[in-house]
């Protein structure tokens, strides 16, 4: 399958989605993919590019990150969700798996608990869900990391692909940037995990100090049908740096889970 990624758009009623896509092949089940706050799919492209290799890929920039314009505030996971559902029904999306990496990966909770019957599986990724320390504590924990990952692989996409889009955020979708800080810290969503139905796996970096690795844990004691694979790489972002790693573990779960 040719991994060419290709822009497109959908218009909501209140919301304009961007998003990437990958060649759509009828009898495939795409991968829909759902990033990390404050950012967009464009960090992802070796990422996506990987996975498309072997799968449709469906990447959308969130409601109000980047090129996907919207201008009410989103309060918490279940409005994004919403969002979401509405886009997935528009192109027609039948069945797909979900990939959610940090904040993306709250919103795939909540959106899996609305439509058990379209997801296939679900893969978290140091996710969000789980209420984190104070702002100053989580501020210290990822000036260690952001500190750390400067000596890590790719150093154009930390030192310039990120702050970018980042940037553009923070200026442009202030209210939803800041918004979107306090859904990840502070909005539980524990309560949705037993209700998962899908087949789930959790993907960690056993140093991730933002979701620290005690977080997957609790999720996967608590998700139905669940595996938690940790890794040494990396700390929160490790999949973008270690993208064949991260894309192998992502597809060899899809591949058992269509293969049952």
């Amino acid at each position: 399958m040719k991994s060419q990624l290709t822009n497109h758009r959908v218009d909501l009623q209140d919301c304009t989605i961007f998003y990437q896509q990958s060649t759509l092949e009828s009898s495939s089940i795409p991968i829909l993919f759902l990033h990390g706050w404050a950012i967009s799919t464009e960090p992802y492209q070796e990422v996506l590019k990987l996975l498309a290799q072997q799968h449709p890929i469906i990447a959308p920039d969130l409601p109000s990150f980047a090129r996907s314009t919207y201008s009410e505030l989103i309060p918490d996971y279940l409005s994004y969700s919403k969002i979401l559902l509405s886009f997935v029904e528009v192109l027609d999306l039948r069945q797909f798996h979900v990939v959610g990496q940090s904040f993306g990966g709250g919103i795939a909770i909540t959106l899996c608990t609305l439509v058990p019957e379209k997801v296939k599986s679900l893969i978290l990724v140091d996710s969000t869900g789980i209420p984190a320390p104070s702002i100053p504590e989580m501020i210290v924990r990822r000036a260690i990391e952001m500190t750390v990952q400067i000596f890590l692989p790719r150093r154009r996409l930390k030192l310039v692909d990120i702050p970018l889009v980042f940037s553009y955020n923070l200026l442009f979708n202030t209210a939803n940037v800041i918004q979107g800080l306090l859904i990840s810290l502070y909005e539980d969503i524990s309560h949705l995990l037993p209700k998962i139905q899908a087949p789930c796996l959790l993907l960690w970096s056993d140093k991730d100090l933002t979701t620290p690795l005690n977080n997957a844990q609790q999720m996967a004691a608590i998700i139905p049908n669940s595996q938690l694979i940790t890794v040494e790489e990396g700390l929160h972002e490790w999949g973008l740096w270690y993208p064949d790693k991260f894309t192998s573990l992502i597809l060899n779960f899809i591949d058992r889970v269509e293969q049952y």
